[in-house]
């Protein structure tokens, strides 16, 4: 019994001396200059303002006052991305003067649009481990087949392409931290970017931990005549077919009627 209470007298005393001593947290604010973005037959692209700020405080639990903390180095990365999808990838091989398509994979998992910012490169504050447990970067991103499996030659030749067609982005330095406190990153989306829901994570990152991360919803959504499109195409595939061929041929037999008519 005297060893059981020595033991709760030592913890209690632990308790007390954790608990004068000043506990220290962060909270981050974060938003866009805009949730939806609308495509319409006049889209050329976009640019997307993502901002916020660190409050920063230490708390006395005794006296319950709030201490403001300065000095502190923090640093953002900003991370952009759809929703994922099934993405079917060939490879072609050059055989007797024709490309023909010798092996397909189907890629699970697979962004249609990924964009990637940072205060500085990650290398310098992150460690590659908590790179990959993140998934942070282009080269940390989890696609696999069907079977689970990682084939890295797939894998980077859909990020060569990607990045080739301005959807796949990765850069450092884009995300300005003024007076340690505010931060804004500037983010353009191509004409071609998928349509559907996205999500703008912000993360921040001191001592090389990840101690907050804060998530954002986007929309990407069809507007007009190009929306009732789409729509009819994705519910309705067959007779959205046989529509375009319609139109095609009509196309065609009026451009002949004119040109008959001309000559």
């Amino acid at each position: 019994m005297n060893k059981f209470k020595q033991l709760m007298v030592l913890s209690f005393a632990g308790y007390i001396i954790l608990s004068s001593l000043p506990a220290r947290a962060e909270t981050l604010v974060t938003d866009l200059s805009q949730h939806v973005i609308e495509i319409t037959s006049q889209f050329s692209g976009s640019e997307l303002l993502l901002f916020g700020a660190i409050e920063r405080h230490a708390t006395e639990s005794i006296q319950s006052d709030e201490i403001s903390v300065q000095g502190l180095d923090y640093d953002i990365i900003v991370v952009v991305q759809s929703d994922p999808t099934d993405l079917v990838i060939r490879k072609k091989e050059h055989i007797a003067g024709i490309w023909i398509n010798k092996e397909n994979q189907t890629l699970k998992n697979v962004p249609g649009y990924y964009v990637i910012g940072s205060t500085r490169p990650l290398d310098e504050f992150l460690s590659k481990e908590v790179q990959v447990e993140w998934g942070l970067g282009l080269n940390n991103l989890t696609i696999t087949n069907e079977n689970g499996d990682e084939i890295v030659e797939f894998k980077q030749a859909l990020i060569r392409n990607m990045i080739n067609k301005g959807l796949y982005q990765e850069a450092s330095g884009n995300v300005i931290v003024k007076d340690e406190i505010l931060f804004r990153a500037s983010l353009a989306f191509p004409s071609n970017m998928p349509v559907g829901n996205y999500k703008a994570d912000v993360y921040l990152v001191r001592d090389g931990n990840i101690i907050i991360n804060h998530r954002t919803d986007l929309l990407v959504d069809k507007r007009g005549i190009e929306r009732f499109i789409y729509n009819f195409a994705h519910e309705y595939p067959p007779y959205y077919g046989m529509m375009a061929i319609f139109v095609a041929i009509s196309i065609g037999l009026f451009t002949g009627f004119v040109a008959k008519k001309i000559t």
